[in-house]
């Protein structure tokens, strides 16, 4: 039956006409000869991107890079050929020091161990002066072995070195000598501000034929022998920090012991009376400025007991001594590092025919960069130094030294050294200046062979008649390091 408002049928108005809750409001009324609304689709949405840092943003990254021409998605490998990422190239870090020992590891240390051999020409090994029957060359070997050790850890630390080494002279017996030098710091962190510090150190070497020391009482001065010092000692400190002040104090013990000096012609001088110990306290305030600069004040009490009351001389030598420093230790830039200070310092002996022994104080030692090629190297000492004249009561020496590094070459290295120590023995008016220069060559072969060659120059001027005197050595050597 036809719909009574005519046209379509009741069935087909059913299909087109949507129902209520489809329209969501009134129906809509078919139309004869209406076309339907054309329907028009949303815009398309873009595909989602990945982050550029995302992993799946790098993966895609590397794909296109190692894609081949065949392979435009680089998703294939290579047959049989897992498809890696290629490694991430860091930038090669440059050696300061391609030429420098590796060390090897002993325990908890990096320990570098090296010997050293030695063939020369001294025209003047017994140091005589003009005239003297003594005064003849002589070639000569010398044989060193030695190391170093440093750590590299997190809390506490340690460092040291020892050599030791003997000098031969095959026509110039009597001036062999050995020689050697160490000494050691470690470091115990308590806590981040309290610190305690152990050192040790030695000395090994001979009391040169020019010495007033060895006057053997008038009669022969002639050596058969050089007679050998040695010096023993350790300190035990603690170091507190307050944010930039440090207060640090450190008690020391040190055995300084003298040979016997033995003349060609059968005597003896028993300088062994003349050997002492010393018992030290040093306290130590310093203030940090800047980074880099670090003033502080120090004072040294000590006491020196020897192991005879009289010496040689028939003096009572045990004497008790004050020295007071003020300096700064520096960093700047790292172009110029080290520390400098100035004191007074003054020994009073047991003796009171000997007066007291005293003088103005320099140390220095520091390290200025010139370039990354070259290095400059300033040092200076000041000691109070014992003796066996009679009516001196020491002598005060000054040492400075002056050495300019510079590398021609990675492994070619060019040193020039000189030097300057004056000794003045109180109330004796005795005076003695030597003066040093020297040039050194060091050619790296690989980091574990140099060769080596030195030449030095030796001038030693005195007030006393006789004793002047001029040396020169050349040699050159192998070293072997590792």
């Amino acid at each position: 039956m036809d719909d009574l408002r005519g046209g379509a049928p009741a069935d087909a108005m059913e299909l087109r006409t949507p129902s209520a809750a489809a329209n969501y409001g009134k129906p809509v009324i078919w139309k004869p000869g209406r076309k339907p609304r054309k329907k028009t689709p949303f815009p398309t949405l873009q595909p989602l991107a990945p982050y550029p840092t995302s992993a799946e943003a790098q993966g895609a990254l590397r794909r296109e890079q190692t894609a081949s021409p065949g392979d435009p998605d680089g998703l294939t490998p290579a047959p049989s050929t897992a498809a890696l990422p290629p490694p991430v190239r860091r930038p090669t870090k440059v050696d300061d020091q391609p030429f420098a020992p590796v060390g090897i590891d002993a325990g908890l240390l990096r320990v570098k161990p090296y010997v050293e051999s030695d063939i020369g020409y001294a025209d003047n090994p017994n140091l005589a002066p003009k005239g003297s029957p003594q005064l003849r060359g002589s070639t000569f070997s010398r044989d060193d072995l030695g190391m170093s050790a440093e750590s590299d850890w997190s809390n506490h630390a340690f460092t040291g070195n020892l050599r030791l080494g003997y000098a031969d002279y095959f026509s110039a017996h009597e001036a062999d000598a050995p020689g050697g030098d160490g000494k050691f710091l470690a470091r115990i962190d308590v806590t981040r501000d309290l610190k305690i510090n152990v050192d040790g150190k030695f000395s090994l070497g001979t009391q040169s034929a020019s010495s007033p020391n060895l006057n053997n009482n008038g009669q022969s001065t002639a050596l058969a022998a050089l007679p050998i010092v040695a010096v023993f000692g350790g300190g035990l400190g603690v170091a507190q920090t307050f944010n930039r002040l440090e207060l640090s104090l450190r008690g020391s013990v040190e055995r300084d012991y003298w040979a016997n000096a033995h003349f060609a012609d059968g005597s003896v001088q028993p300088l062994s009376q003349d050997s002492y110990n010393d018992y030290g306290l040093t306290g130590r305030a310093s203030y940090e400025l800047t980074p880099g600069v670090k003033p502080f004040v120090e004072a040294t009490g000590d006491s020196r007991v020897h192991d005879s009351l009289v010496d040689t001389s028939g003096y009572m030598r045990d004497s008790n001594g004050v020295l007071a420093r003020v300096g700064s230790t520096f960093e700047l830039s790292r172009l110029l590092t080290g520390d400098i200070d100035i004191g007074y310092g003054e020994r009073k002996y047991q003796d009171f025919r000997l007066a007291p022994l005293s003088g103005p104080l320099l140390d220095s030692s520091l390290v200025w960069t010139v370039t990354p090629l070259t290095k400059v190297t300033l040092r200076g000492t000041t000691s109070l130094d014992e003796t066996t004249l009679a009516g001196s009561p020491g002598a005060v020496t000054h040492v400075g030294s002056l050495e300019v590094s510079h590398a021609l070459l990675r492994n070619l290295t060019l040193t020039a050294t000189g030097s300057i120590q004056d000794s003045n023995y109180q109330d004796v008016n005795i005076n003695q200046t030597l003066y040093q220069a020297g040039l050194q060559v060091e050619y790296n072969l690989t980091r574990s062979i140099v060769l080596k060659g030195a030449f030095t120059h030796q001038r030693m001027i005195s007030n006393q008649t006789g004793t002047d005197y001029t040396a020169n050595v050349i040699m050159v050597g192998l070293r072997l390091q590792r």
